[in-house]
């Protein structure tokens, strides 16, 4: 299968334990898809629960392995791209069974994808892989081809589909999304049986996730915007797979910038980089559940211990009992961070829960509470932004457009002043040291990402603004003085400029302004220069 980052899924693979052989990939749909032996071997050991973690009967989780092409390459790079990883959603079985060597049969439903909408593709697993064992891989056949029926993923688009004998009803968010809880706006046509409808595509179960933790949320709030590194041990591939996904999305909208692994094992391939004790920790999130990372990471900063029960809190363990006869066997949240902004106490509003309310409104609640932190944490440095950006009157349309100032780390410090710092004290109550907790987040990865970003933003609108300067520009006026050289000059500007457009998008009226521009000006040039410039200013 191609590389087209529009297909829903890039492969389904089948992976079977034997008893002499190990765990080997048995089939993969399409055939053609192609893995490297580090990739086949990776997804071997991902695609089972870990012996020690004492799963039975069915078992589903997720995880997320880097294309083995861009691990010496791209590591370092700001901001993982998802093109760049494959995710993994596993739905494992295990029954007993005198026939079997071992006393059990043991095989694994792995759907390969380039996206992390784990909640869609949990649930399109959990549909696919019992039909698989029910079938066999005549259920795949007829999944993958429902898959080239959907139509392109596209961001803000709502969906209707068919797989299986079931419909699935998703919206897919975007930016311009105020929430990822959208699923209004489904097509018009109604499909038999009745939908499935998923209210996230991303998330799922948030508040019970976060729960043993939600005591502490403003710390892993923290840990997680500053790209601390954090290892979360867990009594399952699904606590851990469930966890490390939340954390990721601690911060939305605010991007995660850094690598995560929702479940790793001993026997990656990058299970020496991360485990070497020659070097600071990396900034990744890892869910483990074999006891040797008890020995391995413990020289981690950030520990979280899950334990069995769900609904128990866990406890801000000493550090100094940070050490590998501790993390056998007590559950607990070990971190030597010590946090800028003190506790907040709306927090208990969401620790008392209500029995009356809907899992559903918990969820909610709980990641309405999350954005507007993040919202505060963002709005003085959204104003400081607006304020590098050039004047109108800084643009000509014959000269370069300007682009936006470079951030200064100090003036920005220096705009928090008392009537700046109010809004994040007022609108959350949330006291602490803001302007320390700025300086080591704009030190970040997550900072740096959305900075690009930002970046890029505004110097594509200052693009735009100069290319509408350019179409409005009055080029008979400007001409009568000009010699030959300048005017081929303005032509090949103008040209540059029309190439622009298409990089910021669809605009035919400002297309249209240019090609009549580029005609005005070849009136005035000699004939013979006109033969030579007009096939290549033919728009």
């Amino acid at each position: 299968m191609s590389e087209n980052p529009h297909h829903w899924v890039a492969a389904v693979a089948i992976v079977n334990f034997d008893l002499e052989l190990g765990q080997s990939i048995e089939h993969v749909e399409p055939a053609s898809f192609l893995l490297t032996e580090q990739e086949r071997l990776n997804i071997c050991y991902l695609a089972f629960p870990d012996s020690n973690s004492g799963c039975s009967g069915d078992t589903c989780y997720h995880f997320r392995i880097r294309k083995e092409y861009n691990v010496t390459k791209e590591r370092d790079d700001i901001g993982s791209r998802d093109s760049h990883f494959y995710y993994g959603y596993v739905f494992f079985r295990q029954t007993k069974g005198e026939q079997f060597k071992r006393g059990y049969f043991q095989k694994s439903f792995v759907l390969l994808t380039r996206k992390p909408y784990i909640n869609l593709y949990s649930n399109i697993v959990q549909i696919m892989a019992p039909q698989y064992f029910e079938s066999g891989k005549v259920a795949i056949e007829v999944a993958m081809h429902n898959f080239t029926c959907w139509e392109p993923i596209v961001p803000g688009k709502s969906y209707q589909v068919p797989l299986l004998g079931q419909v699935l009803s998703f919206h897919i968010p975007s930016v311009k999304d105020k929430t990822q809880n959208k699923t209004s706006e489904f097509p018009g046509h109604v499909l038999a049986p009745k939908p499935v409808v998923l209210r996230s595509i991303v998330e799922s179960d948030v508040y019970n996730t976060l729960r043993p933790l939600l005591p502490h949320i403003g710390i892993v709030w923290e840990l997680v915007l500053m790209s601390e590194p954090i290892v979360v041990f867990g009594p399952s591939p699904s606590a851990t797979s469930a966890l490390v996904q939340t954390l990721v999305s601690l911060t939305a909208p605010l991007r995660y910038a850094n690598d995560y692994r929702p479940y790793f094992t001993i026997h990656d391939s990058e299970f020496q980089e991360f485990t070497s004790k020659t070097h600071t920790p990396s900034r990744i999130i890892l869910g483990v559940t074999n006891p040797y990372f008890n020995k391995a990471l413990q020289h981690w900063p950030n520990v979280i211990i899950l334990d069995s029960d769900k609904n128990k809190n866990l406890k801000i363990l000493n550090p100094k009992e940070h050490s590998s006869s501790s993390l056998r066997g007590k559950p607990g949240f070990y971190t030597r961070y010590k946090p800028f902004l003190n506790k907040d106490k709306n927090v208990k509003k969401l620790l008392r829960g209500d029995r009356q309310r809907p899992a559903e409104v918990e969820d909610i609640m709980l990641r309405r509470y999350l954005t507007e932190l993040t919202h505060t944490l963002m709005i003085p440095l959204e104003q400081y932004i607006s304020s590098l950006m050039p004047l109108q009157k800084q643009l000509n349309p014959f000269r370069q457009p300007p682009l936006l100032q470079q951030f200064q780390q100090d003036a920005f410090i220096a705009s928090l002043n008392e009537s700046s710092l109010k809004i994040n004290t007022d609108l959350k109550g949330l006291r602490g040291n803001w302007k320390e907790l700025y300086r080591k987040f704009i030190k970040s990865p997550n900072f740096e990402l959305w900075f690009q970003s930002k970046r890029s933003e505004a110097n594509q609108r200052l693009e735009l603004l100069h290319v509408q300067q350019l179409c409005e520009a009055d080029l008979y006026r400007w001409k009568t003085d000009k010699h030959e050289v300048e005017i081929v000059d303005m032509l090949l500007w103008i040209r540059d400029r029309y190439d622009a457009l298409q990089r910021l998008g669809d605009c035919p009226d400002l297309q249209d302004h240019l090609k009549n521009h580029i005609d005005t000006l070849l009136e005035v040039v000699p004939t013979d220069l006109q033969g030579t410039l007009k096939p290549a200013f033919n728009l």
